[in-house]
């Protein structure tokens, strides 16, 4: 609860709730920052290793001839694809169970680019063989320049923009048509279409061509190839850009950079949905694994998220059943700690409607009337007083307050309590604090009281004031019967009761330790308790001193 506090010094003072929050949340963020600072580098450390491994690759391709990768390995080839698509699917399924946060709109253009990179696949390069026919090499390379020339502009579309389009159903269902339609187109035109290798196949060139580049790639090849290359390091520099730092980091920026890698390696020996196994596979193969490691620790988070919102939850729900025991519990307090005075009043009511008291049993009849009628109005007030420092707008008013005041006055109220306790004061600072009187008042009558009826008859009660440096602290204290350790904190609690030395409740609400202490905190103070059982209890809070 965030309170006001204003006084004579125009001052706008927090109660300590407020002020844990505000102190509270410094440190927090400051660990999210370096959390964020961490996430960055390791980014672009990841993308720096990846990005140094493909242009090493490509550069030893060119001067090495062992490395030079372009096989003829059927096998090999429609594993590694079978692979890649259902990891692409895969990853696609994951990015968009995503729940609604700041980045699902981004994972959700990422998760369609994937479903193109699945499809076209399937389409292009598995559902031919299955049906018995084949994609000439030149419709084949068109096929594979749509499906990632589509698949990375999705990419970018989500990456590069500081506020990516909004994604949804249509605008997943327009992207697959976009990708339907240019298929469809390609293949409708494919002999029309300029040609962009003049080998036959590349299996054969596999075998026979030991150099690369492939050797007849055309310059519609180059010309077009730029394309998804472009797109690709557009959607790198995007993850860089705005993700490094978050969750999705490390791992999009590295799937991005194989993915911006594979697409360089394929300019030179493209694969086209053959069987020819190349670096660009590999590489795309390494893509398809890095999303699936994705996928997998985004599953993790969500899956965390869920137990969590599901243990948050339940407490909650515990808590609600929790409010609703102790409000049956506050009611039936009520109840009885009215019904008694009630009764005794209706009891010397009925005596003095007979009219056979003596004018000195009349007396007696009225002054218990006023008793219970007392205890009543004080019921009535400690009630209202909880739903007052409850509310939004409570306030207190601190002004310049002597403390020989503050103790005067509660040394008289002390002295009409039951149980005939000795009060004794010791002033070790004098002057001025900051209180609202009739709040810190309210405070020292609770403490008084509880003190009282927490300790034998006769037992002294001491009132003290300290010095602490700029402030100065109060203190009740009492030789009563302590209060259990498990008790310490329970005790400030709403509707809380203690028990007496005989082990039974005390009566009253169980509301006046609780309501001092939202008192002194809103004088940015708290209610502190150190006690020992059968020794007594000392209560003490603080106040700025006047200087």
């Amino acid at each position: 609860m965030r309170v006001g506090l204003t006084g004579s010094r125009g001052q706008v003072w927090q109660t300590s709730e407020a002020a844990a929050s505000t102190g509270g949340g410094a440190p927090a963020q400051a660990g999210g920052a370096a959390g964020e600072r961490v996430g960055t580098w390791a980014a672009w450390i990841t993308f720096a290793l990846l990005a140094l491994l493909v242009l090493g690759w490509a550069a030893l391709v060119f001067v090495v001839e062992p490395v030079r990768f372009a096989v003829l390995a059927p096998s090999a080839q429609a594993g590694v694809e079978a692979a890649s698509v259902l990891a692409r699917l895969f990853g696609a399924l994951v990015l968009f169970l995503v729940p609604d946060d700041r980045y699902r709109v981004r994972l959700g253009w990422v998760g369609a680019g994937l479903v193109v990179l699945g499809l076209g696949r399937f389409v292009y390069g598995l559902l031919p063989p299955l049906a018995g026919g084949s994609l000439d090499l030149n419709a084949s390379m068109y096929a594979s320049l749509v499906t990632w020339s589509v698949a990375g502009g999705l990419f970018a579309v989500g990456l590069v923009p500081v506020t990516p389009p909004r994604f949804n159903r249509s605008a997943f269902a327009i992207s697959l048509g976009l990708f339907v339609v240019l298929g469809g187109l390609t293949l409708a035109a494919e002999h029309d279409l300029p040609r962009l290798v003049e080998v036959e196949n590349l299996e054969t060139a596999a075998v026979t061509q030991g150099q690369t580049p492939l050797h007849g790639l055309t310059g519609w090849h180059w010309f077009l190839s730029v394309v998804p290359l472009g797109l690709a390091l557009a959607a790198l520099g995007g993850a860089l850009r705005h993700l490094a730092g978050s969750r999705l980091g490390i791992w999009l920026v590295a799937a991005m950079t194989l993915l911006a890698g594979s697409q360089l390696h394929n300019l030179f020996w493209p694969s086209a949905y053959s069987p020819v196994l190349t670096t660009a596979n590999l590489l795309r193969l390494g893509f398809a694994a890095v999303v699936v490691v994705g996928g997998v620790f985004e599953l993790r988070r969500i899956a965390a998220e869920r137990a969590a919102l599901l243990a948050a939850e339940r407490e909650y729900s515990a808590r609600l059943e929790e409010l609703a025991a102790l409000r049956a519990d506050f009611t039936a307090m009520v109840a009885h700690e009215l019904g008694s005075p009630l009764a005794a009043i209706r009891g010397f009511a009925d005596m003095l409607a007979t009219g056979a008291l003596d004018p000195e049993e009349q007396r007696q009849a009225l002054a218990a009337i006023r008793t219970e009628v007392d205890l009543l109005n004080s019921l009535v007030a400690e009630v209202q007083a909880a739903a007052s420092v409850e509310r939004a707008d409570f306030v207190v008013h601190p002004q310049p307050v002597p403390v020989d005041a503050l103790l005067a006055e509660a040394v008289a109220f002390a002295r009409t309590l039951p149980g005939d306790h000795p009060v004794k004061t010791v002033v070790e600072a004098r002057g001025q604090v900051w209180a609202d009187p009739e709040r810190i008042g309210q405070v020292l009558r609770n403490l008084l009281n509880n003190a009282a009826t927490y300790s034998p008859p006769e037992t002294p009660i001491e009132l003290r004031a300290l010095a602490d440096g700029r402030r100065i602290r109060i203190e009740v204290a009492d030789q009563g019967y302590g209060i259990p350790p498990e008790e310490l904190e329970r005790i400030f609690e709403k509707y809380h009761r203690g028990r007496h030395g005989r082990g039974r409740r005390a009566g009253g609400l169980g509301l006046g330790l609780y309501l001092s202490r939202r008192i002194v905190q809103a004088h940015g103070s708290d209610l502190t308790v150190r006690s020992q059982v059968g020794a007594g209890s000392v209560f003490s809070f603080e106040l700025e001193a006047v200087e």
